[in-house]
């Protein structure tokens, strides 16, 4: 019997670089984009089988005969690092004692990636419709809104709720300890773990776990292999002691995405803005401390205002977007790196005049390639046509067809991809 699930993607509205240690606190919106999985099982043969497809892009297909303690390859040794890193770390936590043969297949929606040289397919029930590319996934360019993190938490859901079946209604923390170990595993490196969470847990105020955890676990895989399961499986079922707190965007306020086409590329942001706070640890104290207080203050008022939607309450809201902006413009001028650049200051200023605009910022880690904007419901359509009317004026902005959500994995209904 087949099973479907979708995982969001994210925009990290509050908490840029902050997010990167544990003692800062992170306001992060699921987004109405998805990845999708169907998980069909088998007949098992002889040897465990997973075999991965991608209808969307040319050449989307993986094939893995596996074995728990292994790293597995594709037969026809075509590389997919997250793919990789995810069946291993699944089977070396489950570590299954008979055999079996799976069948994933992969969609995404088009938020995810540009949208040109694409055809439409339609679902039979026409229930969900993908955009089909003519290229490799490889070389399609993608927008930012955390399609790896989408993909391990997806396929992460798939393979346990095969193995564990209802664990994607009962233990959502155990999908995302295993997912958040994968995609690090994939990455090579530790990361702030946001865009996981969101696609696990949903819209959250998120504070991370200590990066140690998993870190020591894989130093044990590098210096004693054989000691690895035992490992993952004490770190996966413990207690990370880390925040996402489950949260919504106050009633009648959306959210917007909007794409800088021919945006310039964004540097490696991260590495610089760490370099700067190691040279100069009093000065970037004092920018961290005055970014995560318009943080909090921030998400205080999101929450105040889900409580009462007052008028006054709602236009109060734009002054803190505005200090928020005002810590990143503090941090772009003393790291001298991008994070709000000035060019995303002069169409953020525009835009903020707009009727029913309450203020954007450049999300996550900021730089030239996307801006998120809260508008009151009622003046979305307005606000979207005034930024038509005059595109030069407002940087061509074109904003993208999505918009925030709650909820993060969730169980779909099987048939309606057939067809696709």
């Amino acid at each position: 019997m087949s099973k479907a699930f979708s995982a969001p993607g994210k925009a990290l509205l509050a908490g840029g670089y902050l997010v990167l240690e544990p003692t800062y606190d992170a306001y992060v919106t699921a987004l109405s984009s998805r990845m999708h999985a169907i998980i069909t099982p088998q007949k098992p043969a002889s040897i465990s089988k997973i075999k991965i497809s991608s209808p969307q892009f040319a050449n989307g297909e993986w094939e893995y005969h596996v074995t728990s303690n292994e790293k597995p390859k594709d037969i026809k040794s075509r590389s997919n690092p997250f793919l990789e890193a995810t069946i291993f770390i699944v089977l070396s936590y489950i570590q299954p004692t008979e055999p079996f043969d799976l069948d994933l297949v992969i969609y995404s929606d088009p938020g995810y990636h540009s949208q040109e040289h694409t055809t439409q397919k339609v679902s039979s029930n026409g229930k969900k419709k993908f955009l089909y590319h003519s290229r490799a996934i490889n070389d399609v360019e993608k927008t930012g809104l955390g399609s790896s993190a989408g993909l391990v938490s997806v396929v992460t859901t798939s393979l346990l709720s095969y193995f564990i079946p209802g664990i994607e209604e009962s233990n959502k923390d155990m999908l995302h300890n295993v997912a958040q170990i994968a995609h690090c595993f994939a990455q090579k490196k530790i990361g702030s773990g946001f865009d996981v969470a969101t696609a696990i847990y949903g819209l959250i105020v998120y504070r991370r776990f200590q990066p140690s955890l998993i870190n020591d676990v894989f130093e044990i895989l590098e210096e004693t292999p054989g000691r690895f399961p035992g490992a993952l499986k004490s770190l996966v079922e413990s207690n990370w002691e880390f925040k996402h707190e489950r949260c919504v965007l106050p009633p009648k306020i959306k959210l917007l995405m909007g794409d800088i086409k021919g945006g310039s590329e964004t540097p490696k942001l991260v590495s610089k803005i760490l370099q700067w706070k190691k040279d100069k640890p009093e000065e970037s104290g004092l920018v961290y401390d005055q970014l995560n207080s318009a943080n909090v203050a921030f998400m205080k008022k999101i929450s105040t205002l889900n409580e009462s939607s007052q008028v006054q309450e709602i236009d109060e809201l734009s002054d803190y977007i505005s200090a928020v902006r005002k810590g990143l413009q503090e941090l772009t001028e003393k790291s001298k790196v991008p994070v709000e650049p000035p060019v995303q200051t002069e169409l953020l200023d525009r835009i903020a005049k707009l009727p029913g605009c309450l203020g954007g910022v450049v999300p996550g880690a900021g730089g030239y390639d996307a801006i998120a904007v809260l508008v009151l419901e009622k003046e979305v359509e307005n606000f979207r046509n005034k930024t038509l009317e005059n595109p030069e004026y407002y940087h061509n902005v074109y904003w993208v067809d999505l918009e925030e959500e709650t909820e993060g994995v969730v169980v779909e209904n099987w048939e309606d991809y057939i067809g696709l």
